[in-house]
């Protein structure tokens, strides 16, 4: 997959537990990914119990030691922006926020989220990880 990539925290969760690290390596998230994928992983461990707290654990401390090796980009000042894009696509700003930064950047965006996915492809590539090897 040539060109760079903006992962939301869906597609970066799978990455990480695929331990899949090359392909995140120079691409980039926005500053909000660090906190969801910790909150993901949290639920995951806690609430759905479908990995343990030790698995979560070290997945954690894999994101931690990738991010040295991630650009990080700000939704800040863009939020007028945004929010003209979640109306327009029928999406949550927050979801709105990862395609502003993807079509701002010239970025393809990675998710797993298919809604996100059919509705974000009206203004940017979209992807799936699957599909940036």
């Amino acid at each position: 997959m040539s060109g760079k990539l903006l992962f939301d925290a869906s597609s970066l969760i799978y990455a990480l537990k695929l331990r899949k690290l090359r392909v995140i390596y120079d691409n980039y998230i926005q500053w909000l990914t660090i906190y969801e994928v910790t909150n993901a992983l949290w639920k995951e461990a806690s609430l759905i119990n479908s990995i343990s707290l030790e698995e979560a654990s070290k997945i954690i401390k894999i994101f931690i030691e990738a991010i040295d090796f991630i650009n990080i980009l700000n939704p800040h000042p863009y939020e007028d922006e945004i929010l003209k894009i979640a109306s327009e696509l029928g999406i949550t700003a927050y979801d709105a926020s990862y395609v502003f930064l993807a079509k701002k950047n010239g970025l393809s965006l990675v998710t797993e989220d298919e809604k996100l996915r059919r509705k974000a492809e009206a203004l940017v590539k979209v992807i799936s990880l699957s599909q940036t090897t």
